[in-house]
């Protein structure tokens, strides 16, 4: 992720595809918000124009934002409430090649990883995704880059079919077997 966001040196070549727009969630993006907005406004000015008014509201409500807490200020929400905004935010951004990091990773309840992995499955693009968290990457990935030894294997299979052929009972397992 940080390579194709040009955030580490590399070695070798990388190149996007003819017109990519990359959606990249970094590890500060919850930060990033313009703190002086409503929760609604947030996503009502990037909803503007390209849905109905109304619509803001019902994309609220999928990642638990209802009532009066749409009307709160980015700058009193949790950390939680920030992400789980910051990654609607970047949902609704019109990109091709969405890189969530490891937005997924700031709860440890369920209903929030679950609300995005179904806004991700909805995601019409290419998602690329970096997760040791077997049950989240379950239905979302369809091929799986193994990276390691210098090397970089790609599996044409799903995470469960990868960890079925390597003989693996959890991606864990795979950093053990590379040290």
């Amino acid at each position: 992720m940080k390579a194709i966001m040009s955030e580490i040196d590399f070695d070798g070549k990388l190149q996007l595809g003819h017109g990519s727009q990359i959606g990249y969630f970094a590890q500060n993006q919850a930060s990033l918000m313009d703190e002086s907005l409503t929760v609604f406004q947030t996503i009502d000015q990037i909803c503007r124009g390209r849905y109905p008014h109304e619509k803001s509201k019902t994309f609220l409500g999928a990642f638990m934002f209802g009532g009066d807490e749409i009307e709160k200020k980015v700058k009193i929400l949790s950390g939680g409430e920030r992400t789980r905004l910051a990654m609607l935010k970047l949902l609704l951004q019109p990109v091709n090649l969405l890189i969530p990091g490891r937005a997924y990773q700031t709860t440890s309840t369920s209903k929030p990883k679950d609300i995005l992995k179904d806004a991700l499955k909805a995601f019409d693009g290419t998602l690329i995704l970096v997760s040791h968290d077997r049950d989240f990457l379950d239905g979302l990935a369809d091929k799986v880059f193994e990276f390691g030894n210098q090397r970089i294997r790609e599996h044409f299979e799903d995470i469960n079919g990868f960890l079925r052929n390597k003989k693996l009972e959890n991606l864990r397992e795979i950093e053990r077997s590379s040290k």
